[in-house]
Order: structure tokens, then sequence, then C-alpha cells
């Protein structure tokens, strides 16, 4: 169970649910186990989950290596619930990463082809806003090669998605990263960085990296600054973001992988819980309602 943009290797979804949430980060219920996120996303019908964190912490190839049965008992158990882990969250820049960074990317690794997870989420790095140097543009370029030279050399399944975040929350730098690698590179599309802070419209952001997209965010937001930026998440379809235009661009597109609602509780305390946020993505159109 893995959704895909590639149409050859596509779940088959139906026109009612093309483009609308059917994920969910565990960053909006870090304190539950894999049990209760698995109880949650049956109640809302969610087949895949993006995993961040579980029961209070990130560190998910240790949390999930102590449980009995290790990984290979976690593969079995979302098996069981008939649900597909579809990206790992990792920490991981491609800018500003140190040695040992590399060590928990590489766990990460082995964690998500244990459990058939696609993909691993990292970021760019660097600010957006501030244009990266050459020289910075150059490490990143390098982080990209390693890694395939790395993955390639342990036989490694699942691949980095890098998200449209901090330097890279538009298009261009994106583009720009490569062109110049020189071949292509797989994105987490986060909707509301390109909208709120690249100032892009979701067409506009489609038609740029649209064949380059394997997973998609999706949040909510006011123009009222909360203690970590200058807007306030909100409630999906109680905001600013233009939700249905993301969901409708997917649609056209055929995109048929996972939109994730990325519910931020973990950063920032305030939100209401996940189970609510779920609940009013539905109401919205964000999500499908069983």
């Amino acid at each position: 169970m893995t959704p895909s943009h590639n149409p050859e290797t596509a779940e088959p979804v139906s026109a009612r649910t093309l483009g609308k949430v059917n994920a969910f980060s565990t960053m909006g219920c870090a304190e539950l186990s894999l049990e209760e996120v698995a109880d949650l996303a049956c109640r809302f019908g969610i087949p895949y989950l993006e995993l961040r964190s579980l029961e209070g912490s990130i560190k998910l190839p240790e949390l999930l290596a102590s449980k009995p049965g290790g990984w290979s008992s976690v593969a079995r158990f979302l098996k069981s619930k008939g649900l597909a882990v579809q990206v790992l969250g990792t920490s991981f820049k491609l800018v500003g990463h140190e040695p040992e960074h590399w060590d928990e990317l590489l766990e990460f690794a082995a964690l998500a082809d244990a459990i058939e997870a696609p993909y691993l989420r990292i970021f760019g790095g660097g600010t957006w806003g501030v244009p990266l140097s050459s020289a910075q543009e150059a490490a990143a370029v390098a982080t990209v090669r390693h890694w395939q030279k790395t993955r390639t050399g342990r036989g490694l399944r699942s691949q980095i998605l890098v998200e449209t975040h901090d330097a890279f929350s538009a298009s261009p730098p994106c583009l720009r990263l490569m062109d110049q690698v020189g071949e292509p590179v797989e994105f987490i599309w986060d909707s509301h960085h390109t909208w709120k802070l690249g100032g892009e419209s979701p067409d506009h952001t489609w038609k740029a990296l649209g064949p380059h997209i394997r997973h998609v965010h999706i949040k909510d937001s006011i123009d009222q600054p909360s203690a970590r930026h200058p807007y306030t998440h909100v409630l999906p379809g109680t905001g600013q973001m233009p939700g249905l235009e993301v969901c409708d661009v997917l649609a056209s597109g055929g995109y048929s992988g996972a939109v994730s609602l990325e519910w931020e509780k973990l950063w920032h305390p305030y939100l209401s819980e996940l189970s609510t946020a779920l609940a009013a993505a539905q109401k919205a159109g964000w999500a499908a309602s069983e």
C-alpha cells in the first residue's frame, strides 16, 4: 500500500478522495503510542501515516526497536491494521548537518526499509528570505549525491524527500537544486509554506514541481503572530489557506499519493487535539467523510 505520483504504481483512488487528506503526521498526537495512533487512523478512515513522533519521542528507530519483537513486530502490526507508513520524519538538513546526523539518517533508512516506508523526510536547511551562499548550495548538492551513492551502495529502498521548508519554501530554489544536482530530486510539498512564505498559488507550485512531488502537507493559518511564527495555525478550513484549491490542483493533476494533515501540536501546544483537526478537515471538504 504505497501511494505514488507514478500512475503505473499508484493504488486506485476514487474520484471522491483524489487529492484529499488521507494521512496525518503524528506530530499532531506526539504523546500517543503506535497502537493509539492506529486506532485514531482507523476511526477517521485514514490509510496512511507519517511518523514523526510517538510516546513523546522523535527518536523513532530507538523507540520502536525497544518494543517486543522490534521493528519486525511493528511491520506486522501495521499490516494487521491495514495501515502503511508513507513517510518517516527526520530532522536531517541538506545544509548545516553534522557527521553524526548521517548516522541518524541511516538508522531511519533502516527502519523505513524494515516497515516498508518508501520515504524519509529531510529539510533543505537555511533560512527563508536569506539566499543560500554558493558554498551552501554546493554543500546541498554534495549531500544529495552522497546520499544517492550511499543508498545504492547499501541497497536501501527508501528515498529522501526534501520538504519545501526553510530556504526551499518556494519552487525556484527547489528547481535550482535539481538543476545543480543534474538529476531529478523528489519533494514533500508543504503547501502552506509555498503559499504563506513563498507567495505562490497552489497551481503555480504544482506546475513547477508537480512531477517531483511524492508527498503533500496541508494545514491552515491566519495572519496573527504566535509564539514561533508571524502567523497562527487554526483548524483546517477556518483560516486563510486555500486548502480546497490545493485539493483541486492535486486531483486535476492526477496526484494519487498521500495528502497529510500536518497538525503541528508537538511544536504548538495551543492547538486542539488532532481528532478535532481531522474532523474539521472533513467538514471543510479537505478530507472525505465516511
